[in-house]
């Protein structure tokens, strides 16, 4: 390690399970915290820091022991296993300032759950909700979306299981290799991209929480016109940018053929690895029910969060429907409950987001002078000694 990170840690909580109220009997023991690396270190042209992940460590573990132990759910789980993440201040403010949700539930953790503070993470906490904009509703929904594809994933290879491996005769190649060598596939394809991503706006100077906002509303337009799903927007954005580039239609075929095999591929290695390492207890569940249950959880909180933060300002990481979520946990839900009360969530999402009195971006010029309030305050007293 290039410096001391406990010395320079200025916070530490617990996290997941523990600090959404959510643990039981068997889960381990998450802690997520801040340091401000020291300045020699943020302004070395040979080395970077920005985050720390491994056992806790001296003086930190010292410090933090007696109050996990004292805990009401975390002493339990203190033999299980323990895990540490410590953000340097420069990407734990980032993170926030783009409404991570991750970050965020760091930042508003319920000091119940606080294990070490320091007076810089009372000022930065201090200023935390000047990070709430109404860019929650496109994280908090990206990272709900990301668990319900998942669970649809691994739905479906519960019901229908890959039966073989692909092979590249499935799809029309040869066994040995194509017609098209592999730098001349990257080149067409990276042409393809390239013609793709000027139809869009990633070449426009806006916000991003604007971009994105402009992104939605023409991908809505796109699948209603086109009646299609994403998926299918994007094989016909792809045929459009093929026949502009006016590439052979042999050509295009091999091309098309090479995507899926190895669509496919990286499928059945997906399908491998969920196979080979999934938790014994959770594939129970998942058997029982049809669907991974504890993505649904997740699924349910990530979107309710989202929602509170829209309507009310606040962020409730230690959640008072802990019970309900742990029901859901357990299978509460049919998949088809699963669906339909994620997509009224969304629905509710979208109309908080429509009237949210949130600003739609962060005050970066406050931003800045926040972190750098912190990491000139924190330097001055490493020069001092270490704080206690």
């Amino acid at each position: 390690m290039m410096f001391s990170v406990e010395q320079h840690t200025i916070f530490l909580t617990l996290a997941g399970s523990q600090a959404h109220g959510t643990a039981r009997e068997g889960s381990d023991v998450d802690l997520r915290g801040v340091c401000v690396a020291p300045l020699p270190v943020r302004l070395s042209l040979f080395s970077t820091f920005e985050q720390y992940e491994g056992p806790l460590l001296g003086e930190l573990a010292t410090s933090v022991m007696p109050r996990l132990r004292a805990h009401s759910t975390a002493a339990r789980g203190l033999d299980i296993k323990t895990e540490c993440v410590i953000f340097d201040v420069a990407k734990f403010v980032g993170l926030c300032a783009g409404a991570n949700p991750n970050a965020l539930e760091i930042l508003f953790a319920d000091e119940r759950d606080w294990a070490f503070e320091t007076p810089a993470w009372r000022q930065l906490h201090g200023e935390r909700h000047h990070f709430l904009t109404k860019k929650v509703q496109q994280t908090f929904l990206g990272y709900a979306m990301a668990q319900l594809k998942k669970i649809k994933t691994h739905r479906s290879w519960l019901l229908n299981p890959p039966a073989r491996k692909p092979s590249r005769e499935d799809f029309g190649l040869p066994a040995a290799g194509g017609t098209l060598s592999r730098d001349d596939q990257n080149r067409i394809e990276q042409s393809i991209a390239d013609k793709i991503r000027g139809y869009g706006i990633d070449n426009i100077d806006m916000p991003k929480s604007t971009r994105i906002a402009v992104q939605e509303r023409m991908d809505g337009f796109f699948r209603d016109v086109l009646s299609a799903s994403d998926e299918d927007i994007y094989d016909r954005m792809r045929a459009v940018a093929s026949h502009a580039l006016s590439l052979p239609a042999d050509v295009i075929a091999a091309l098309n053929a090479e995507k899926r095999y190895r669509a496919a591929m990286k499928h059945w290695d997906s399908y491998q690895t969920w196979k080979s390492q999934r938790n014994r207890a959770r594939a129970e569940l998942e058997r029982e029910h049809g669907y991974d249950t504890k993505h649904a959880m997740h699924l349910i909180r990530l979107m309710r969060m989202g929602l509170e933060v829209l309507e009310s300002g606040e962020l409730l990481v230690r959640r008072p429907d802990a019970a309900e979520l742990n029901s859901i946990r357990d299978g509460a839900l049919s998949f088809e409950n699963l669906l339909a009360a994620a997509a009224r969530l969304q629905e509710d999402m979208d109309h908080a987001a429509s009237i949210a009195k949130l600003p739609d971006d962060v005050d970066r010029a406050q931003v800045d002078r926040l972190a750098l309030g912190l990491m000139s305050a924190r330097s001055e007293t490493s020069r001092r000694g270490p704080e206690r």
